[in-house]
């Protein structure tokens, strides 16, 4: 049996996210291909979304960046952690280097540790990215403030060169460190449910509008959820306990109801754009009100994305946070629909791309 050894960053839940659905599309359509994942993103997330056939490792082979919660970012943590990480470099591509060897791996994806290609390069066998960036463009734009950390980036630019493809996302930078990249079509996980029936399951009375709170794998520290009841004709959907006390607010767990079938039954998401929402919310036809996460280099195109292919409204992060929403929801529903849809097949073109490489 071929088998493919799949590596994903933990930073917050969108790159774990498109790639549960590449997994799960590349199991389904090519069950002869057997699949392990390495990742320290969430298990709650991989116990919710990823193929129960497909076995996880939790090892840590990159840092992403870190943050405070999902609108303030900490650079100076990450570089130093970074460092830290580098200190064990060797060690680490060593060890999964003669892993994939032993366990006979004859393909690495990766979304998108720069050591997995160090380690496949080593291991030769091909490497293979899956990702709309990478971290030596992101930690690029932040190292003006940290002259000192250009070391760290150019570590990264070299594994990454030792990739043999990148099947790179929409909404990309510009992944200058990969030799061959080809194109892929959205990857977004598709709600199969009616609107309708995952209301009633939520307990929403009819005639209210659904807003869902999302800020992915960090959260928003400090919200003060109370806010929210003064909105007239909306209920909310949040996954924190801090909202347990307001009258229009659900609280959903990871277990109760997949995410994709939320986005689908809200007429709204409220979050930060990140990939893994902006995609499914594009593929869900889900108006998003979006607030900025700070200079993140990736947000600029998300947001080009969303303007471009849904509907969406900017809120400042101060009017978030006091829960001052009700203007900008009822401006943003009254946008009309987008001219234009993209494909949002990328995880059945991944996953085909990724079958033939395994049969070189």
């Amino acid at each position: 049996m071929k088998k493919i050894r799949y590596y994903i960053t933990g930073h917050g839940l969108g790159h774990a996210s498109r790639s549960c659905q590449i997994i799960n599309t590349l199991r389904r359509r090519h069950p002869g291909i057997a699949v392990e994942v390495v990742s320290d993103a969430h298990a709650w997330f991989f116990a919710g979304f990823l193929d129960p056939s497909v076995l996880v490792r939790r090892r840590r082979l990159d840092i992403g960046v870190l943050q405070q919660d999902s609108l303030i970012m900490q650079e100076g943590e990450t570089f130093r952690a970074c460092r830290e990480l580098m200190d064990h470099r060797e060690a680490i591509v060593a060890e999964e280097a003669r892993s994939l060897r032993e366990q006979g791996v004859d393909v690495v994806a990766a979304d998108i540790p720069a050591l997995a290609f160090a380690a496949a390069a080593r291991a030769h066998i091909p490497g293979v990215g899956i990702s709309n960036f990478s971290w030596d463009w992101i930690y690029g734009e932040m190292a003006p403030a940290h002259p000192d950390c250009a070391d760290v980036v150019q570590s990264m630019r070299r594994d990454y060169a030792c990739s043999d493809l990148l099947l790179r996302l929409p909404f990309h930078g510009p992944c200058d460190a990969f030799r061959s990249i080809e194109d892929l079509p959205l990857v977004a996980r598709r709600s199969a449910c009616i609107p309708s029936g995952v209301r009633r399951e939520l307990g929403i009375p009819e005639g209210v509008k659904v807003g869902l709170i999302s800020f992915g794998g960090f959260g928003l520290k400090d919200f003060d959820f109370s806010f929210l009841a003064t909105i007239p004709g909306w209920f909310f959907l949040a996954g924190t306990e801090m909202a347990a006390d307001c009258a229009n607010i659900r609280i959903i767990t990871p277990d109760r109801i997949p995410y994709p079938d939320l986005v689908g039954a809200a007429d709204a998401v409220i979050t930060k754009p990140g990939y893994g929402i902006v995609s499914e919310a594009i593929a869900n036809d889900t108006a998003v009100l979006y607030t900025s996460r700070g200079a993140f280099p990736e947000q600029p195109l998300l947001v080009d994305g969303l303007h471009r292919y849904g509907r969406a409204r900017e809120i400042d992060n101060n009017r978030l946070r006091r829960g001052d929403w009700g203007e900008d929801l009822e401006a943003l529903l009254a946008q009309p629909s987008p001219k234009e849809r993209p494909a949002t097949n990328g995880d059945e073109v991944a996953a085909d791309r990724l079958a033939e490489l395994c049969e070189y």
